[in-house]
């Protein structure tokens, strides 16, 4: 193994580390242990998804080092500053960075392709954008407004949803405003799935009103901002998702029909009523998600064989299953605590706050921090006897992966 490829899977690996031992750190000063097992406990409990993640991180280099990696370790730092520069052009204008990677290979004597390298990364940043910057300024300058406006007139309408309205169109018009940057159209390269996870978003927020409508002042700020980020984040990749980043259509597919299998039994069962159809609810509920990406991920590799789609499978199953979840088990939650006053578990709820809460966690928390690296590692298993990658280098250290 090269000594670059190493250091790339220590780079990938050391945030997993970090934001692992920031948590247990702030949660321990947050809540202190009465007893030395009861920290040992929870670092274990954190290990667990920690692994998960550091064998999804190796994984994910292992893979990029395949398709492009492994050439841009040979190219010397100037090649790489002109590839990074190239790499943040919009499409139309690849080919000129094409040109100017090729003639970068024609100079020689180090000063002088630092000075090349660093000319043309000025020249591309300083590109007129298609149809110039007055596009992406106005678009810049609606967005602020529709942010500014949406959380008053939202918030009288229903009390305790302005701070989310506000930071969801503020999120999103920040993405169509990359969008417009960038020069991307958008089209809708799988209609069907793009549109499930559009009505699970919209599903969402419509139920979310309703409990605040019922409950006010039951989301907490951080709440709201958070659901707001993730819902900006699941739509944008729906629909902003340029088609030859989409990977086989056979992935969004599959993941949209995993998400509906996942989140329909576990709210069929508890409308049972048993105690038998409450637990096995419950273990629905928290290994469905997990397994759901995972089989995507794997079914997907081991058809597609690509690893690239299967990661893309597992990606649309979770912005598809993410926002259907939250609003099926957030209008579950509220139906059983105007019953009984108790959670989706059984226990008693303190206030309804906490039922927002535990639907928020259990679809907003669960899903990236344990399901997402299941996608990476059911991609990586589905995918084991795909062939590499075909990687097209181009003059200066661009690359085309086919």
């Amino acid at each position: 193994m090269s000594r670059t490829r190493r250091w790339c899977e220590i780079a990938a690996a050391t945030p997993v580390v970090v934001v692992f031992v920031t948590f247990y750190a702030l949660d321990v000063a947050k809540d202190p242990r009465e007893s030395p097992g009861q920290y040992v406990g929870l670092a274990v409990a954190l290990a667990i998804p920690a692994a998960l993640w550091l064998a999804a991180s190796w994984l994910l280099v292992r893979h990029w080092w395949q398709a492009t990696g492994a050439h841009l370790s040979t190219l010397d730092s100037p090649g790489r500053l002109l590839a990074a520069a190239v790499w943040t052009l919009p499409e139309h204008r690849r080919a000129w960075g094409g040109a100017m990677a090729a003639e970068l290979a024609e100079v020689r004597g180090r000063s002088a392709r630092w000075r090349f390298a660093l000319s043309c990364a000025g020249a591309a940043l300083r590109l007129p954008r298609s149809g110039g910057w007055p596009p992406v300024a106005l678009a810049a300058g609606m967005a602020a407004a529709a942010a500014a406006a949406a959380g008053p007139l939202v918030g009288a309408a229903v009390p305790g949803l302005g701070l989310f309205a506000a930071s969801f169109v503020g999120f999103l018009a920040a993405l169509v405003v990359l969008t417009i940057a960038r020069s991307r159209r958008v089209r809708l390269p799988v209609p069907g799935p793009t549109a499930l996870v559009i009505v699970g978003v919209a599903l969402t927020i419509a139920v979310t009103a309703v409990f605040l409508l019922r409950y006010p002042e039951s989301l907490s700020p951080n709440g709201a901002v958070y659901l707001a980020a993730v819902l900006a984040g699941c739509l944008w990749l729906a629909v902003a998702t340029p088609p030859s980043q989409t990977g086989n259509r056979l992935g969004p597919h599959l993941a949209a029909v995993a998400a509906l299998a996942c989140v329909l039994p576990p709210t069929l069962l508890n409308r049972v009523g048993s105690d038998e159809a409450d637990s096995l609810a419950l273990t629905w509920f928290i290994f469905g998600p997990p397994a759901t990406l995972f089989l995507s991920a794997f079914v997907a590799g081991a058809v597609g064989k690509s690893f690239l789609t299967s990661v893309q499978a597992g990606v649309w199953a979770a912005i598809t299953l993410s926002p259907l979840g939250y609003a099926l088990g957030l209008a579950e939650g509220m139906r059983q605590y105007a019953i009984d006053g108790t959670l989706f578990d059984g226990a008693v709820a303190a206030n309804a706050g906490v039922v927002l809460s535990a639907a928020l966690s259990g679809n907003w928390v669960i899903v990236p921090v344990l399901a997402l690296p299941f996608a990476v590692l059911g991609a990586g298993l589905g995918a084991l006897n795909a062939s590499p990658p075909v990687t097209q280098a181009q003059p200066g250290g661009a690359t085309i992966n086919s």
